[in-house]
Order: C-alpha cells, then structure tokens, then sequence
C-alpha cells in the first residue's frame, strides 16, 4: 500500500479541490429533479425521520413492545415480527403513523442493502437495528435538515422521485458528499490552526494528523445554560399551570410548541426573556401554529407570513431570518430559519420552528451580561456534579486570600483544580469562514494556556489550604477549542474526564 504526506499548501489544495468535486457531485445529482415535488418527498421522508428518532423517547409504556422496536432488524426483515410491531404501533399512534413507518422502515432495508453492496459498511452497520438507525439518523440530523434547505434551489429539472426512492437518491448524496463536505471544512480549518498539520494519502482517500469534535454524546451542539440545567432552578408546578394539554397519541404536535415556548419563558424569566426580542418571535409562532395541519406541517401564503409578521411587530431584519431561499449545500448546513420558501408557499414544520426558538432564545441571551455570569456559575456546578459522580471529592473552596478558583477536587490526595471557561464559540464559522474560526480559536488557546500558568503560579494557596503537595491544572471549555494543550478539554468529554486526567 503506498502512502504519501502533504503539508502547507499542497495540503490545502488538495482539501478545497475535494470540496469542489463534491459540492459539485451534491448538484449534478438534485440538478435533474422536479423542484416541487422532490421537497415534498424528503419533507415526508423528513417527518417520518423524525418521529422514528424520538420513537423510544415518547414513553411507551409496553416495555414488551418497546424491546420489540428498538431489536427490530432492518437488514433482515423478519414479516412476523415487523406485524406485530406494527399493530403495537397503530393502536397507541394511529394508522397514519405506521404507514410513515412502515415506509420508512422498507426504504431502510433497501438502502442499508445498497450501502453493503457498495462496499459502505460503516452506514450500513447504522441500519441494522431500529436502535442503531435511531443513532444514525441523530447524527446526521444536520444534513438531513440541510437536504430540506438545498432542494428548491438545487432542483431544476423535470425527474421525480419515487415513493420508495427518497432515501436512496438522497440519503446516498448526503453519505457520500453532504457529510465529507463537513469533515473538509473542519480539515481547512484545522489546517490554519495547527502549524504541523498534515494530510495522509493512501487507498484514494486521505486523513488528517488532527481532528475536531463539535458535538456531545447525544449529538447537539453546546449553549451556554441548557434548558436541562437551568430548569432544575424552576418550578414545575408554575409551568405545569400555564400547560396546555397534549394528545398522548401525537408524539409531534401544535399544542407541544406552545408548551415549549411556555417553558423556555418560565425557566429563563431572571432574565426577563419575554421581554427581549424573543417575545415578539414567540407570538409569530403562535400565530403560525393556527394554521398546522396534521399537527405537523406549516404552510404559509405570502401574505400570511406578512400579516402575521407585522401582527407579532417583528422587525424586516427577524422576517428575513425566518425565511430561508436557496444557497449551496455548505452555506445551508449552519440555516436556522424555520420557513423554507418553494415557489410561492413558505413552507415549515413544528419541529423547525422549535429548532429556531431554541436558537433565538440564545440569540437574545447571549449578549446579556447577567445571562453570561449566571450560565457561568452553572457551568461550574454542572462540572461539580459530573466529578462527584466520577469519585472525586469537590471542595467548598471558592476564594483564598482573595484568589477565586472555580471548581477545586481531590482524587486519591491530588488536588485537581479546574477552571470553566464559558466562552461562546460559533461553530457554523467552520463551513462559513474556516479562517475567522482558526483566528479566534488560535486565541482562545493562548488566553487557557495563560491561564494554565497563573494557576501554576498561585498553586501553593491550594496545598496549603487543603495540606496537599500534588497538584493538576486543568481547563474545562463549555464549547470546543482546537488545541495540543493536553490540560485544556472541551466539556463534551466530561463523561471520560476522570480517565483523562488522572494519568497526566
């Protein structure tokens, strides 16, 4: 096998020409099809994703049923046990609900089998199992929305698709392409971070000597207080009140957004979050849910969209931000709006709007400096609890002599200091300007090595206090930093942090 190494500009080259080759492979594909009806088609495949990744979340309450599901094979359908699946399936959710379903699960199997045949085995392991394909299809969340967003534009011929061929048409582009598109642009990025970056060439394909990870364990992206972690400061019983009921059959629905926007409203009122910007987008939410249709789909006219915007008081620039019409694969990855525009209908869904509320309510907090100190103090108690969890013994120790640490441990008469870093880091800059990305990343990486040292420089308060003579500095970032530091680790690791560091 032969291999060669390529740095500097010959690797950069190299990373961008690959970029080309498949941004343009993405539009030679969708160039030949319908517009129209290829959006509506992976806007039914999208919707049928999306309820069969929050399947074993809804609560089924037959664990037998349950245990059926999620064992259920993809590559070897066996009839009996996908019928029995199935009647399960339409007597707590309905008959629509299994026949998306069901759809889904035969356009699985085919394209698990083409995926096997063409020699694509890591995708196709993800759809073996209705348990494995729930993870694969989580973590390409991203490029499936993203395929949503690319159609209108990219389709300009006259070819549909078949029913039963959404996913092997597109589902493939995003395999083959949409997700090396990422893997390339985190590579350029990479490329301008680290002065020793190198490419591997070898069997046609190449590997970089970094790499990036961006997302947790459960694939979402980090913010600076998640709604878990500053609902535990709530109370229920308020929210509970303002509730509106949900039908226990819809696992997405109208009723589920509104209770949505009650609890964003309620766990971030300290920061009077109706007041800010976000308010008037809620209530163009709301208005926008009158006109859901099967408790999922939104569909607007122009004019709609126009009174309802003016109705909620929106400014041009918020209208502009929820409309979505047309850019190239890459730009349309880090797309937030809700309402993607086909022809002369805007056309969303329940679980795009949520995505966008998710997204505003850290839009209007982030700037506030109240919301940057207190999300920082949670961040601290977040890490605090994850260590106790992992053994170590956290100290009440928070100020000495004057000196403030963040979160001070002990692990078998160690004492590990950790500092939590908050600083936002705009991940979409990764596609959308790799350079300004290395830039800020280059300079969050010498502010956490400076502050490595100025611990290192005050450590004997530490052993004093606690009557310790071994001490470890560690940097604990809320968002992903680009690094060879191995002190500096990005929280997305915090599950791995005692094995991480107990050897340094």
């Amino acid at each position: 096998m032969r291999t060669e190494t390529i740095v500097g500009a010959a690797a950069v080259a190299l990373i961008e020409k690959q970029i080309a080759a498949h941004s343009g492979g993405i539009k030679k594909v969708l160039a030949p099809l319908e517009a129209k009806q290829a959006f509506q088609s992976w806007f039914e495949t999208f919707r049928a994703i999306e309820e069969f990744i929050n399947l074993p979340l809804f609560g089924i309450d037959d664990d037998e049923l349950e245990q059926r599901i999620v064992e259920l094979r993809l590559d070897n359908i066996v009839p009996e046990e996908l019928t029995i699946v199935a009647a399960g399936l339409k007597e707590k959710f309905g008959s629509g609900f299994v026949k998306r379903f069901m759809t889904l699960v035969a356009q699985m199997h085919a394209i698990g089998t083409a995926f096997r045949m063409h020699g694509l085995f890591e995708p196709a392991a993800g759809l073996e199992t209705v348990k494995s394909a729930i993870g694969y299809f989580q973590s390409r969340r991203r490029h499936l929305i993203t395929m949503l967003y690319s159609l209108p534009e990219a389709c300009g011929g006259s070819k549909l698709i078949g029913e039963m061929d959404t996913l092997n048409v597109l589902l493939t582009q995003i395999e083959y392409s949409g997700l090396t598109l990422s893997g390339l642009h985190q590579k350029l990025m990479l490329g301008k971070v680290y002065s020793d970056f190198e490419l591997t060439i070898e069997d046609g394909g190449f590997f970089a000597n970094h790499s990036f990870e961006t997302l947790d364990a459960y694939f979402l992206e980090p913010e600076r207080a998640g709604i878990l972690e500053m609902h535990e400061n709530v109370s229920n019983e308020v929210i509970n009140e303002r509730y509106e009921p949900v039908d226990p059959r819809l696992i997405f629905s109208s009723a589920e957004v509104r209770n949505n926007i009650i609890l964003l409203e309620e766990t971030y009122k300290e920061f009077d979050l109706v007041g800010s910007r976000f308010g008037a987008i809620a209530e163009f939410v709301r208005e926008c849910l009158s006109r859901c249709k099967d408790d999922y789909f939104i569909v607007l006219s122009q004019g709609e969209f126009d009174e309802f915007s003016v109705s909620a008081e929106l400014l041009k620039s918020e209208q502009t931000r929820l409309v979505h019409e047309g850019a190239d694969y890459t730009r349309n990855l880090n797309v937030i709006a809700p309402f993607i525009r086909v022809g002369d209908r805007l056309h969303s869904t329940v679980t795009l709007l949520n995505r966008f509320l998710y997204y505003w309510k850290n839009s209007c907090l982030d700037d506030v400096r109240r919301y940057q100190i207190r999300s920082g103090f949670i961040f601290e108690e977040t890490v605090k609890k994850a260590l106790t969890e992992q053994g170590f013994h956290v100290t009440r120790i928070k100020r000495i002599n004057r000196k403030e640490f963040d979160v001070v441990a002990i692990l078998n008469d160690v004492i590990y200091n950790v500092q939590c870093k908050n600083n936002l880091v705009d991940l979409g800059k990764i596609e959308a300007d790799p350079k300004i990305f290395a830039r800020y990343n280059r300079r969050l990486d010498r502010t956490y090595a400076a502050a490595l040292l100025k611990e290192e420089k005050r450590e004997s308060l530490l052993k004093e206090e606690l009557g310790l003579s071994e001490i470890k500095h560690f940097v604990l970032s809320r968002f992903p930093v680009a690094t060879t530091n191995e002190r500096v680790f990005a929280y997305l690791c915090i599950d791995q942090f005692r094995e991480l560091v107990v050897g340094l």
